[in-house]
């Protein structure tokens, strides 16, 4: 039996003939145009429309698209599959009058005749989103808040005063949480401007947003970072053991923020609360306090980190029987995961969060010299608690 050995450039040109017919075409092309949609409805919402309409008999029906013009002067589309009746576009940043055109497409791509409506949005998210913030002072800076009651998307774009007198962006925050919170940091206790802008994803902007103070000033609340150098080991005979699995005690305030080796870390056998004290070397009015989880990526709101937690202060040491009851509780802290997604499951916020630190700030702290942090819950149930850093501003007493 004989064997035939094409050449190879012969071979080339084969499969590039087979290639050329393998395309995404239909099977099957026409020219007809299928009908337009019928009945066609509409519902204005926050900077757009819902659209819903009756689909042609055509059978070969593929998609209803939409075309307008948005807030930019731009063409924009929207597109719903045959399998259903309801377009939603959104993106709008002002409340003029719409003109939105649908039209049928057929799996041969005709466009079906048009069909138009006008309408005008209601407010923009934005401008909602505006309304709500606030600006005020806050320790070494200002805090901004504000309410995303639609859980839209946003950036918001953070200015300070810089040296030269001059407003520059030094942060971006995105989110979607419902409700928000952001304090800029590290700012002199004198009269300063501060201010914001949200921004969407359809690249909308608001107009500045300046604190609600006659000249636009604010002057952050005075405080300094506690020295860890002069901290103190404490153990109360309720205290739990922080020496376990390579975690040693000091690792609460080693400076060993980016080591994920450098931990405290329980044994995991131990009744909850399980709690950790310090002595913090002066007397102070605590004005915040930050918690780092432990720095590795793949355990952020997992593992032992903690979650749950109180805190408790004394400017003297209580009795060593470590009583709670004989402290003063500060505050009762949960550590938050802004998407709220299940256990393995994180976004760039949450990872914007984890790196930061969970953040808790008092209104008005007594003045204490000793801290208790008694962990009630860790993020996946786990029996033991690691952590890998904490820190502390507030205002140290004479």
């Amino acid at each position: 039996m004989k064997t035939f050995h094409l050449p190879l450039y012969i071979l080339l040109l084969l499969l590039a003939s087979c290639k050329e017919k393998l395309g995404h075409d239909p099977v099957l092309r026409d020219n007809t145009r299928p009908g337009p949609v019928q009945n066609v409805r509409f519902e204005p919402i926050n900077g757009g429309f819902d659209i819903y309409y009756d689909l042609p008999a055509d059978k070969d029906i593929l998609y209803v698209k939409a075309e307008y013009v948005d807030s930019k002067g731009r063409t924009a589309t929207a597109k719903s599959s045959a399998y259903g009746n309801w377009i939603r576009i959104e993106g709008f940043g002002d409340v003029s009058e719409k003109t939105v055109t649908l039209y049928a497409v057929d799996r041969s791509e005709n466009l079906s005749d048009p069909v138009s409506f006008k309408g005008t949005p209601l407010v923009p998210p934005l401008d909602i989103i505006k309304e709500t913030m606030e600006i005020t002072e806050d320790f070494s800076g200002a805090r901004f808040t504000w309410v995303n009651e639609l859980q839209t998307p946003i950036a918001i774009l953070l200015y300070a005063e810089n040296e030269n007198g001059v407003l520059e962006s030094v942060r971006t925050v995105y989110t979607s949480q419902r409700t928000t919170s952001f304090s800029l940091r590290g700012y002199a206790s004198e009269p300063t401007r501060f201010a914001a802008v949200i921004r969407d994803r359809y690249d909308n902007f608001t107009d500045t947003i300046y604190p609600a103070t006659p000249d636009r000033l604010l002057t952050p609340l005075f405080e300094e970072q506690l020295d860890k150098g002069k901290f103190r080991k404490v153990v109360l005979s309720d205290d739990t053991n922080w020496d376990a699995w390579e975690g040693y005690y000091e690792g609460w305030y080693d400076e060993s923020l980016h080591d994920v080796d450098g931990i405290a870390h329980t044994q995991g056998d131990d009744p909850f609360p399980q709690i950790w004290t310090v002595d913090l070397g002066v007397n102070v009015k605590l004005s915040r306090f930050i918690v780092h989880q432990r720095q590795n990526q793949g355990w952020a709101f997992s593992h032992g980190n903690p979650r749950r937690y109180t805190v408790y202060g004394a400017a003297e040491l209580p009795p060593d029987d470590g009583n709670l009851d004989n402290w003063i509780k500060l505050m009762d802290c949960e550590s938050i995961k802004p998407s709220g997604l299940p256990l393995g499951q994180l976004t760039d916020e949450d990872l914007d969060r984890f790196q930061a630190g969970d953040e808790f700030a008092f209104e008005d702290a007594p003045e204490i010299r000793y801290f208790r942090l008694a962990v009630h819950e860790t993020w996946d149930g786990s029996g033991f608690v690691n952590v890998n850093e904490i820190t502390f501003w507030g205002n140290i007493a004479n």
